[in-house]
């Protein structure tokens, strides 16, 4: 009831706003269409955009000596993502190392060792008992399911081979509603469900509704267009955030570089449509299986993106593979089952005097991750680089928050907490938790920096500081706290 009561007090509030500006317009002797047309830009202004969150998983930890940025000094937000070894970060560097915090000394539930982690990386909640393995039997409520509850939204869950053949078991079972949430395991299922909704392009009725209110804007005298400022500027926040909006719009239309106000088309992905060529005419195990995953991996992240950047899903959730998955990296030339092979090799010292981490020992597993990343950037978000199609004054990065994390830190050593390794070099090498934020979260986050804790955070801390700066609240047995260092 009290839901309801707020939504038709936020109706009551909307209308009024779009009376405001029309009668205004129209006064002005803009045309009805236009005056219409201009009460919606309002309004649009009016209203705070809506926040998105993207989670991602990457399976098997990560080599502390290929993923860790390398910090200047003793400045954390002086660091670079491309360094050391193959630099898993590295194709952050360039466009989103301004948006993006590591932070590094978390923990999860102690208990939780190994890849049964899985189980507890996201909810903080161990097995009956506290201290105990994981129990498939406890009900657990992940953090992007918090997030999606506070939000009254319905996440969308993705899967590139997230579970064996045979069905969902143990090593799947990264996100929880209760109990465990099977991902969609098909991106051609997972778009139409979610742009079923937004029409096909339209063919040309007549006059670009936005290029006709820019054109009607400048035929005002500058005294006409003042006084419309002036008689708007009290339905936003700052006085002049219509005008720099209006302004972006003519800067957008006399560069041609679009300027559309929302998604009101199905997007065109290349990633998606050359998945459903190759699955033309193909069971359900297609999904499922190991050759086919580096394209359904594409295709998934592609879905994801769009749907963030469209805002037609305001939480989403890819996790590609499954906990303890062997599929074979040769594909991108590191060749051998990733869980069993390359996350396990072992961390190796150069010889005495030095006996500093080599980068060579880890090196292919460390390219595998990277290559994690590669297609996170390359397929989801490099389209949030672009104006937010409910905020052009802003990039869609500006308004999302995006979480990178792991079931586990070194591979090598099942770390679930931050453990030293190397410890026969002069200088020791901590093994962290993968936890990488990326995003503005509508200035709710403090980005651009390494955050590092002496001694280890509970992973809820850091879960409430995101749910915080999402606007809802959360969950999490294992948390003292939300995590103020990554907020604004």
């Amino acid at each position: 009831m009290l839901r309801r009561k707020d939504n038709m007090g936020k109706s009551n509030a909307a209308f009024r706003v779009r009376r405001r500006v029309f009668l205004s317009a129209v006064g002005l002797g803009l045309s009805a269409a236009v005056a219409s047309r201009l009460s919606n830009v309002a309004l649009a202004q009016a209203t705070p955009a809506s926040k998105r969150f993207l989670l991602f998983y990457m399976p098997h930890g990560a080599p502390p000596e290929h993923f860790s940025p390398q910090v200047m000094g003793s400045d954390p937000t002086q660091f670079s993502l491309s360094a050391p070894g193959v630099g898993v970060l590295g194709p952050f560097e360039e466009q989103l190392k301004a948006y993006t915090t590591v932070v590094q000394g978390i923990r999860y539930p102690k208990g939780a060792s190994t890849h049964e982690a899985l189980k507890v990386a996201l909810s903080g909640l161990n097995g009956a008992g506290g201290t105990s393995l994981p129990d498939d039997s406890v009900a657990r409520v992940t953090l992007e399911h918090q997030i999606a509850a506070g939000l009254n939204v319905r996440p969308l869950i993705l899967g590139a081979c997230a579970h064996r053949p045979f069905g969902l078991d143990h090593d799947g079972m990264l996100m929880w509603d209760g109990t465990p949430v099977v991902p969609e395991k098909s991106p051609l299922a997972a778009y139409d469900a979610v742009f079923s909704g937004i029409s096909a392009p339209k063919p040309d009725t007549g006059p670009d509704p936005d290029v006709e209110l820019t054109n009607s804007l400048r035929s005002l005298t500058e005294g006409e267009l003042q006084t419309l400022s002036q008689e708007l500027s009290g339905l936003t926040e700052e006085q002049t955030k219509l005008k720099k909006h209006l302004d972006a719009i003519a800067s957008l239309k006399a560069g041609g570089g679009g300027g559309a106000i929302s998604c009101d088309s199905a997007p065109a992905l290349p990633a998606l449509e050359a998945l459903r060529t190759a699955a033309a005419g193909q069971s359900e195990e297609f999904f499922l299986k190991e050759e086919n995953f580096p394209m359904l991996l594409a295709a998934q992240l592609a879905v994801a993106g769009a749907a963030i950047k469209c805002n037609a899903r305001q939480v989403v959730a890819v996790q590609p593979m499954y906990t303890n998955c062997e599929f074979d990296f040769k594909f991108m030339q590191s060749s051998g089952p990733h869980h069993s092979l390359l996350s396990h090799t072992s961390p190796q010292a150069d010889a005495y005097p030095a006996k500093t981490l080599q980068v060579t020992a880890r090196q292919a597993f460390g390219k595998c991750q990277r290559w994690f990343m590669e297609q996170l950037y390359t397929h989801a978000l490099a389209g949030l680089l672009e104006p937010d199609p409910a905020d052009p004054s802003k990039k869609v990065i500006d308004n999302t928050i995006v979480y990178v994390m792991s079931e586990i830190g070194d591979g090598a050593w099942h770390t679930t907490e931050t453990r030293l390794i190397n410890t026969q070099g002069p200088d020791g090498v901590n093994a962290y938790i993968p936890s990488v934020i990326i995003g503005g979260g509508g200035g709710a986050l403090k980005p651009g920096r390494v955050v590092t804790f002496p001694q280890d955070r509970p992973a809820g801390d850091l879960y409430l500081a995101l749910c915080q700066a999402m606007g809802t609240t959360g969950t999490f047995p294992d948390s003292t706290g939300p995590m103020a260092e990554v907020l604004a």
